[in-house]
């Protein structure tokens, strides 16, 4: 059991006292002093930003540690776009490209099938192939094999490709999908959501405002969803403390998100990796501890492994985290940008939180 520790036991300097004391009357942080926090250097003052993450985390979440059983699904990596800082999209002719049929797709997860799986997370690139017909088809094979099977499929960016390939609302999307099987969104897409660095780093893509709108949308239809950042890039701590406001003013509006999941970039076999003199590393406990404290109103603080290394991540659970992701079969996004590629099970994944003194929980997207 996590202790409960009192503003003297915590011993902040004058630097962050008032935030602390904020945090443990339980009242809402200022973008001014997220700020603050990420400028926070002293081994004293991050031990305190770690203990107060920690403490949140145990009021909100308490000592369970949620995992699912996840197999990705890829439908292509053929995409209209080409995002400066993406390693996944491929164009037509393209060694690495590939395609899925909704007979391929129903095969993979018939082959993964006896591994218990608990949940379906589907994104790809952005292909008219991939059309309303074609998901379909693919969610009723899908449904067909287990009714009870969660789909957690596309970002708003592929809503929005969809809704105006087809000459449709975003909401007559989401209905046609919910009838056939659709269960809740993941969180994928959002990358920045600050204008400037997202037209750098994904020029394509909608803005932030419409990415914004159509997660509303999507929760005002009762489905749930995650949300992302992608940090380690051309951002700065100003940047994120600006996501994480955006974030947490929708969560006011709808309630509808359950999980936040800062992404790591992953720098390998993409364009903006290799201008490295461009990138900003970031402080990791930071990333994690701060976004615990400033998203008050999210329970989920989602720690994706294969992102950040094992060690990393369960460091990670001390720090605010209450989610270890998945057993992520058949991920490629950041598997094929240098993420980390080991077989994960669901016996490895108890044993790993077990080790960190917490209860796991297997559970899908719907359950948390």
């Amino acid at each position: 059991m996590t202790a409960t520790f009192t503003l003297a036991e915590m011993m902040p300097t004058p630097f962050l006292e008032g935030i602390c004391e904020k945090v443990l009357q339980g009242e809402r942080l200022t973008k001014e002093e997220g700020l603050v926090l990420f400028k926070t250097r002293e081994p004293g003052e991050l031990k305190a930003i770690q203990l107060l993450a920690d403490q949140v985390r145990q009021q909100k979440a308490g000592e369970v540690v949620h995992f699912a059983s996840t197999l990705y699904i890829h439908p292509t990596n053929l995409c209209e776009l080409n995002c400066p800082f993406c390693s996944f999209y491929a164009k037509p002719g393209w060694e690495k490209a590939w395609f899925l049929t909704p007979a391929q797709i129903e095969e993979k997860i018939l082959h993964h099938y006896p591994q218990g799986l608990t949940e379906i997370h589907i994104v790809g690139g952005l292909w008219r192939d991939c059309n309303l017909d074609y998901y379909q088809e693919v969610f009723t094979r899908i449904k067909k094999i287990d009714p009870e099977l969660h789909i957690k499929a596309l970002t708003p960016v592929e809503y929005d490709f969809l809704a105006k390939m087809h000459g449709l609302t975003v909401e007559e999307v989401f209905e046609k999908m919910i009838s056939w099987g659709l269960n809740s969104l993941p969180g994928g897409g959002a990358e920045i959501l600050v204008e400037e660095i997202r037209k750098k780093i994904a020029p394509g893509k909608i803005s932030s405002e419409r990415y914004l709108e159509i997660h509303k949308i999507a929760h005002q239809l009762g489905l749930s969803s995650n949300i992302t950042m992608l940090f380690g890039h051309i951002e700065s701590y100003e940047d994120i403390v600006t996501h994480l406001m955006a974030v947490r003013n929708v969560q006011d509006q709808t309630r509808g998100f359950k999980s936040f999941i800062p992404l790591k970039f992953g720098e390998e076999n993409n364009a903006l990796g290799k201008r490295k003199n461009r990138l900003q590393e970031k402080k990791l406990e930071l990333i994690y501890g701060v976004s615990r404290l400033m998203l008050d109103n999210i329970p989920h603080l989602k720690v994706l492994w294969n992102y950040i290394g094992i060690e990393n991540a369960l460091e990670m659970l001390k720090w605010g985290g209450n989610d270890l992701s998945s057993t992520n079969l058949e991920e490629k996004i950041i598997t094929m940008a240098g993420g980390i590629q080991v077989k994960m099970d669901q016996q490895m994944m108890t044993q790993l939180i077990t080790q960190m003194g917490r209860t796991p929980r297997l559970t899908h997207t719907g359950q948390t």
